[in-house]
């Protein structure tokens, strides 16, 4: 199944890593916020009950009718700007009062005579007397808002901060889980020789120590196989040999040659194995050299022109140019057509052959019509002698080695091999060729 980059998103590990600490953080922020408000309000209303206290007692003691050289004797002495409008009597100890609406103020909610506001950064105070209406204005020495936004806002930097070195931090402590990912990705693809880094002592650190084991003690099985193999194909050539010297010694007949078919179908299959234990031991150097794709095709293609099942080349371009070792990848093109045509039936539809380019790949694909191939069997049709028909039968011919020493070819071009099929409507072979040469060309 195939994920979208946005479902992808959303499934990382780090992604709901980051969504949870961002909660964290909204409900951390949330949550000091309202232990400031709520102090604040308990604070205020404790505040303003003094501050009302002491400005009645200002209102007393500026006498009656209120004394304006008082006024500003008090004003000089506690930064207040005190302005009064009564009965035939209006002052002020600095400038006009101060114009500011009622909507812009909001009452005491212990005396509805008392009104509480702000105007140009000042804090203003009105009272309603019986002497007449009075208006304090403070400037900014009992509330400093703009000093409570301002850690408001370096509280939130700060945690935010802390909320971000804490994702780093985990990001850094979950990154061993990137290198399984990688890991299991290499190992999915053929290569048991990719190490996890072990750089952490924990959980995850042993982790990967026991993921770089299995994979030696996969690595360690199959080379065991394919040392078995091996051993037992060349013990099997000097028995080989005798019976086929004894042969002639039988007189001429149906059972003579039945036995020489069988001698001589083992001697292929012996000679298969060894050839491709070769091509994956003896880390010989490949003969790259430029070589035009559509030639090559043309070339091989050509061997196939008495065959039933035609063979089409789809819209090819006069040149696409490969750096290959040119009798590797012809042998790779005629097993990949000579199951294609294996597996199409005489009336098939025609066996066809596209170019495509993918960056940094060339790619060259080959569809047939044939049966097709059963999911469950895809993960296996590259491991040698596998054969999805169990019958083995001789009427589809080969080993099972074919798309093995396929793929072995193409993993040492730096390519690969990929397989798309649909049972009932047939399959697809995908060739990958890389545009740029990298430095290591074994085996």
């Amino acid at each position: 199944m195939r994920i979208n980059g946005f479902d992808k998103i959303f499934k990382s590990v780090f992604t709901k890593l980051l969504l949870i600490i961002i909660v964290t953080g909204i409900a951390i922020n949330i949550i000091v916020a309202g232990f400031f408000i709520t102090h604040r309000s308990s604070a205020g209303s404790t505040i303003h009950k003094n501050i009302v206290h002491y400005l009645n007692y200002l209102i007393a003691d500026l006498g009656d009718p209120p004394s304006l050289s008082r006024a500003r004797q008090i004003a000089s002495q506690t930064s207040l700007v005190i302005h009064f409008k009564g009965q035939g009597l209006s002052w002020s100890t600095s400038g006009s009062p101060p114009t500011v609406s009622r909507r812009r103020l909001y009452e005491y909610k212990e005396d509805p005579g008392i009104r509480f506001g702000r105007y140009h950064r000042h804090s203003i105070i009105e009272i309603d007397h019986q002497k007449g209406r009075f208006v304090f204005e403070l400037v900014r020495f009992f509330d400093r808002e703009d000093e409570k936004n301002g850690i408001m806002l370096a509280l939130f930097a700060l945690l935010a901060g802390v909320l971000a070195l804490a994702y780093l931090l985990i990001r850094r402590v979950l990154r061993p889980v990137k290198w399984l990912n990688e890991g299991v990705k290499e190992v999915s693809r053929g290569n048991l020789k990719h190490r996890v880094p072990l750089k952490k002592s924990d959980e995850l650190g042993q982790l990967a120590q026991a993921f770089n084991d299995m994979t030696d003690r996969v690595r360690e099985m199959l080379q065991a196989k394919e040392q078995l193999m091996l051993d037992i194909s060349h013990e099997l050539r000097s028995p080989l040999t005798r019976m086929k010297v004894a042969l002639e010694f039988l007189a001429e007949g149906k059972s003579k040659q039945n036995i020489k078919k069988d001698i001589e179908e083992m001697e292929q299959m012996i000679n298969e194995i060894l050839d491709t234990a070769r091509r994956h031991h003896m880390h010989s150097k490949l003969n790259r050299r430029p070589v035009n794709l559509v030639d090559l095709l043309h070339e091989v293609v050509s061997a196939y022109k008495e065959q039933q099942t035609a063979i089409e080349l789809i819209d090819l371009p006069s040149c696409v140019e490969i750096h290959v070792d040119f009798e590797q990848i012809k042998i790779v093109l005629k097993n990949i057509i000579n199951n294609a045509i294996k597996y199409s039936g005489p009336e098939s539809d025609p066996i066809r052959i596209f170019l495509d380019t993918r960056e940094p790949y060339v790619i060259l694909r080959v569809t047939d019509n044939g049966p097709g191939i059963p999911a469950e069997e895809l993960s296996f049709i590259f491991e040698p002698f596998y054969r999805v028909d169990k019958s083995r039968s001789k009427r589809t011919g080969g080993f099972g080695l074919g798309l093995s020493l396929c793929k072995t070819i193409m993993e040492a071009h730096d390519g690969n091999i990929e397989i798309d099929s649909t049972p009932g409507k047939g399959t697809t072979v995908s060739l990958f060729f890389p545009t740029e040469v990298k430095k290591s060309q074994n085996f």
